[in-house]
């Protein structure tokens, strides 16, 4: 196996994907910390909703997709840091909000939960731990928090070139200041509300996906979406969300190109 396969991303996670009963007690665990970060939104009146493949699987398998080892939702920037603030004390002891404050070794500017229940590593981990160096934070299965605002439709392609020297910065300066104080000053100056007309819902800075745009009166408001047997918000207009992300969203992937995104995955019974 050469580095420069790891790199470019030529290897498969498994050779095959991971045992079913293995992936099933996986998603259960993302369950139950999605159903918490539902409670934790309800009780203090935060917006949330599924998204890319987690608000696919609810459309089209009611559910997780069958292979996925990956949650994700979004949150208006302003309940993201509300989220932040009172998750901690709200989390079972089980359960770690993790951000660069929460975990020093964690570089990203968005949020995740983990879970203690288990353990997954991702394909650039693997990366990591090829090149002989340590990964010094929490690798719980976890459930990715986006912060979303909106930009002005005619202001989009400022947005995305935005996006895109912010992700310059973050390979070249990613010192915890020198990207908070980045994504506040872009973030602040782009967005314009949760009201009004001929807005796009996209990523914060803090997630600069460049390839995501939605027009706002498509999100809201939002409706509750089947998954797994619980009711969790999602997307008023599904369709126009998925089709950026994935084109023919209904048509199953080749078998050969299901996969998942970690290399290893362990739960702890």
């Amino acid at each position: 196996m050469k580095l420069s396969d790891l790199i470019y991303g030529k290897v498969e996670v498994y050779k095959e994907l991971p045992p079913p009963e293995l992936l099933r007690k996986v998603q259960g665990i993302m369950l139950e910390m999605l159903e918490t970060l539902h409670a934790i939104c309800e009780k203090y009146n935060l917006r949330y909703w599924l998204d890319s493949g987690t608000l696919l699987g609810a459309v089209r398998h009611k559910g997780f997709i069958p292979w996925d080892d990956d949650l994700d939702v979004c949150m208006p920037i302003e309940d993201f840091f509300k989220f932040l603030e009172v998750a901690p004390s709200e989390l079972p002891s089980h359960m770690f909000l993790q951000t660069r404050k929460t975990d020093p070794g964690f570089i990203r500017d968005f949020a995740k939960i983990r879970s203690s229940k288990g353990k997954l590593l991702e394909r650039f981990e693997l990366i990591k731990l090829k090149q002989g160096r340590k990964i010094k934070y929490n690798t719980g299965i976890y459930i990715d928090i986006f912060p979303c605002i909106t930009v002005k439709k005619s202001e989009l392609n400022i947005h995305k070139a935005l996006l895109k020297l912010t992700d310059r910065i973050f390979k070249i300066a990613n010192i915890g200041f020198i990207m908070e104080n980045w994504c506040k000053l872009i973030d602040n100056l782009m967005h314009k509300g949760w009201e009004g007309k001929d807005l796009m819902v996209v990523r914060s800075s803090r997630y600069p996906e460049r390839n995501f745009f939605v027009p706002l009166e498509s999100l809201y408001p939002l409706k509750l979406y089947d998954f797994e047997g619980k009711k969790f918000w999602g997307p008023k207009d599904y369709d126009p969300y998925l089709r950026v992300l994935y084109g023919d969203y209904m048509k199953l992937p080749p078998p050969e190109e299901r996969s998942t995104h970690a290399y290893r995955l362990e739960v702890f019974e």
